[in-house]
């Protein structure tokens, strides 16, 4: 099944499972992250994962959810998130495939940071 990463991240607003969320950011950035880059969106989003996590900030799921919504409603997320076709094949386990990585670097080289691999 084919979507795009906006579509992911629009059905986390519908039904928040933190383990999907990390695993969905966790699969796209090894398809950049094997080709030595950084996905500007995916460190906004793991940016805001870290603040709905701090437990200084209560965050009930609807917060949370707002919060995303929010972060996806900036237009250049918006089209960054749009950009970024997905095949999603769900046996065993959910198996996350980034199907035009290449034309999106290359389409829009602005939207990725070079990474060394050292975290």
């Amino acid at each position: 099944m084919m979507k795009t990463l906006y579509d992911i991240i629009d059905t986390w607003t519908m039904n928040w499972n933190r383990g999907a969320i990390e695993s969905t950011l966790q699969q796209v950035a090894d398809t950049f992250s094997e080709r030595k880059l950084v996905f500007f969106l995916l460190e906004e989003i793991w940016d805001a994962l870290e603040i709905i996590d701090d437990p200084l900030e209560f965050m009930t799921d609807e917060r949370k959810i707002q919060h995303i919504e929010n972060l996806l409603s900036i237009r250049r997320n918006e089209r960054a998130a749009k950009a970024v076709k997905l095949e999603i094949v769900e046996s065993p386990d959910v198996k996350i495939v980034v199907l035009n990585a290449e034309e999106v670097i290359t389409n829009n080289p602005r939207w990725f940071e070079d990474w060394d691999g050292v975290s």
